[in-house]
Formats: structure tokens, C-alpha cells, sequence
């Protein structure tokens, strides 16, 4: 944290022990970099003088607003709390037995932190936030001194909080082998790239400007990377792994997505041709801003009343008049049940009170195990689905 550079890399000690950062803020693919700061022999290179230079040139690099708290001019945004984290996780969690920098790049459109290691969660628990597993607890203590680390696993939450308030695409984490490295990859750009928007223009026709934005992500996503899955989309559109299934599943069919594969392995991109299906049922997709469940903070709280929406043209609807036999009633609630709608919008699809399928008709279909609830019992934002 302190020491002097040759006692911190005796072979004693940690050897491969080597902070690292570059700038590259050309576009000349010649210029290796436009800045560097590593263990040259000018400066003592260890974390705490790496931190302490590294931060301010990273912030430097974004916006600062005119905010005032109080007579206080504030220029601190959540978008420089994130880096903070960031460049604070590269130091505290690195694996220094490792053969591998510690390697910060500031990019002309985006920021890479490089990390010897391995991780010590799950990409799920990364990205969910909540676990604290530290590999150095003294250096965890010591930046927890400087009052940046808090032992909390709040991090994560304000990397992405912090990217997403910014309106940038959501930081991607990966692991790489030989050497174990841990790179994160926080990208200052929009979620809808110029290029995105022309390809997409260019298949889908204008109407692709009238995509909601969670089908829009999805598509700039496939665009760039070449393809999408649900778990990728997870971590960018924070939904539950079902509904992004149903949106999928719905862009499919619309034809804005081709799939291959089977099951968590489908793999979901672009049509290659231009295409024009979107011209007679653009309305079932493309401005559903309120159908595909909008993002939030958790799954219990998302608008899931309105995920079902999204299927009106795929659903079985049929006149219902006011008296029929109970059973043709069940019937009808199955054939509008086969993807997962709330009580509201099943209720007004068949022409009846919410209230009266709730207490009389949904308990006989759910104990007959013929339907199924997404959430539990007098969840206040449940959704129905035939029983698979």
C-alpha cells in the first residue's frame, strides 16, 4: 500500500507487481499511448500513489455539471463515484501472485480495468450486488480508511447506477485465462452507436425509431456484439430472466430477431435481409413502450402487469358474453393464459371483473395445477401462465 517500489517486487515479497496506466486518447492506431504512468523509477509505484494519480486524470475525462448543494458548487456525478469504484476494486481484489499487470486504460470511448485474478462470485452475484468476498482484507481496511471501500458489495451498484444515470451501455465484466485476468469494460458511448443506428435503419426501415427501449437495446446489443442471450441482456436491461425470455420470444415472431440454438444456449441476431413485417404489425412492437416490462432497481418491483400486453395479437380472444358454463370460462382463461399475463389484462380480455376471477375461477385452475404464478401467493404485481 505504502512501500517503496524494489521492496513491494523482491522475490520475497510480490514480484510480478506492476500498476500500469494508459491513455490512448487518439485515433491513430500508431500511437501506442498518449500518457502512461508504471513503475518507471520516477515515482514510489505503489497503490497508494497509483491511486492517487490515476483517479483525478480518469475523472477528468467526464462531464462535470453546474450543481449546488447548499452555497456548494458539487461537481462530483454518479458517473465519477463509479470510476471510483472501479479504479478502488482494481486495487483491493487483485490476485499478486498472478504474472499480470495491474493495467487501468482510458480510451477515447470507454474505460478497461485490467485485474490479475480470478473472481470470487459468480457474474450473477457481481451484477446483483450484496456479496462482499475480499482476497486482500488489510488493503481492503486501508482504502476503507480513505473512505472508499465500504465492505458492503455495493460496489457493482454504483458502477452501474453511476453508467446507466450517464445514459452510456452497461459495463461488461469477463474473465480471461492465461494469465488469469478479471477485465472490466465500462464503454462512454450510447447504447445506440451511430453505426447501430444506421444498420437498424437500413433493416427495419424508420420505424426502428419507434422502438421501445428495452426492444431497442436488445437489437443495438445484437447489432454490435454480433448477437444476444438472455443472460447478456440480464445484465444489461436489469429484468428477470423470464421476461426477457417473453420479449425474445415476441421479437422472434415479429421477425426482429432470428434465434439458433436451444434452451440457455439460444442465441438471438439480426436478420441478415431487410424486412417489412414490421409495416402491418409494427404496433404490436415496436411502440410498446408500456408492453415489455420497463426496467427498475428489482424484479418485484418492474411493471410486470404490462408484459402480457405485448401479446395481444398472439393471444386467443374470442366473444365472451356475460353467461357461459364454467367450464367453457376455464377454457377461455387457458387459451389467453399461454404466455404470462396479469389478472387485469386476463380479466379484460375475457370481459370480466379481476376481482371475481381472482377469488372464484383462478384458485380452481391453479389447485387443478393447470396454470402457474410467477411470483408468490398475493404478490401484488403476479402474472398467470398456463403450467408447462
Amino acid at each position: 500500500m505504502f512501500g517503496k517500489t524494489d521492496s513491494i517486487t523482491d522475490p520475497e515479497c510480490t514480484p510480478y507487481f506492476s500498476p500500469d496506466y494508459q491513455e490512448h486518447l487518439t485515433e491513430d492506431e500508431d500511437v501506442r499511448w498518449t500518457y502512461r504512468l508504471h513503475a518507471d523509477g520516477t515515482w514510489e509505484a505503489n497503490l497508494f500513489n497509483f491511486y492517487q494519480r490515476v483517479l483525478p486524470r480518469l475523472q477528468a475525462a467526464l462531464p462535470k455539471p453546474f450543481k449546488l448543494e447548499g452555497n456548494i458548487r458539487k461537481e462530483e456525478t454518479p458517473a465519477h463515484v463509479a470510476l471510483r469504484e472501479a479504479l478502488t476494486n482494481l486495487c483491493v481484489h487483485p490476485d499478486f501472485t498472478v504474472n499480470a499487470s495491474l493495467l487501468v486504460k482510458h480510451e477515447l470511448h470507454r474505460f478497461v480495468f485490467s485485474n490479475p485474478g480470478t473472481m470470487l462470485v459468480s457474474r450473477n452475484q457481481y451484477y446483483t450486488g450484496g456479496e462482499s468476498v475480499c482476497r486482500n482484507k488489510s488493503l481492503q481496511k486501508m482504502f476503507s480508511m480513505l473512505g472508499v471501500a465500504e465492505k458492503a458489495g455495493s460496489g457493482t451498484d454504483k458502477i452501474m447506477k453511476g453508467w446507466r444515470e450517464a445514459n452510456w451501455r452497461s459495463p461488461n465484466i469477463e474473465e480471461l485465462q492465461a494469465p488469469d485476468k478479471v477485465v472490466l469494460t465500462m464503454p462512454m458511448e450510447s447504447f445506440l452507436s451511430e453505426e447501430s443506428k444506421r444498420k437498424l435503419t437500413e433493416i427495419f426501415g424508420i420505424i426502428a425509431n419507434s422502438f421501445d427501449h428495452h426492444v431497442l437495446t436488445t437489437l443495438a446489443l445484437a447489432c454490435d456484439e454480433g448477437y444476444v442471450t438472455n443472460t447478456r441482456l440480464r445484465y444489461s436491461l436489469n429484468l428477470h430472466k423470464s421476461e426477457i425470455s417473453n420479449m425474445l420470444k415476441l421479437m422472434s415472431q415479429k421477425g426482429l430477431l432470428v434465434s439458433e440454438g436451444y434452451g440457455r444456449g439460444t442465441r438471438y441476431s439480426l436478420p441478415v435481409n431487410s424486412i417489412n413485417v414490421l409495416r402491418e404489425n409494427s404496433s404490436n412492437v415496436a411502440t410498446s413502450s408500456d408492453n415489455v416490462a420497463s426496467s427498475s432497481d428489482n424484479v418485484a418491483s418492474s411493471d410486470n402487469a404490462n408484459v402480457a400486453t405485448s401479446y395481444d395479437a398472439n393471444v386467443a380472444t374470442y366473444p365472451s358474453p356475460k353467461r357461459m358454463p364454467h367450464e367453457e370460462l376455464q377454457k377461455l382463461i387457458l387459451k389467453n393464459c399461454q404466455e404470462w399475463i396479469s389478472l387485469e389484462e386476463l380479466a379484460r380480455l375475457i370481459d370480466r371483473k379481476p376481482s371475481y376471477l381472482r377469488n372464484h375461477v383462478m384458485p380452481i385452475l391453479l389447485a387443478a395445477n393447470q396454470i402457474q404464478m410467477l411470483y408468490p401467493k398475493n404478490h401484488p404485481k403476479q402474472l398467470y401462465k398456463v403450467k408447462d
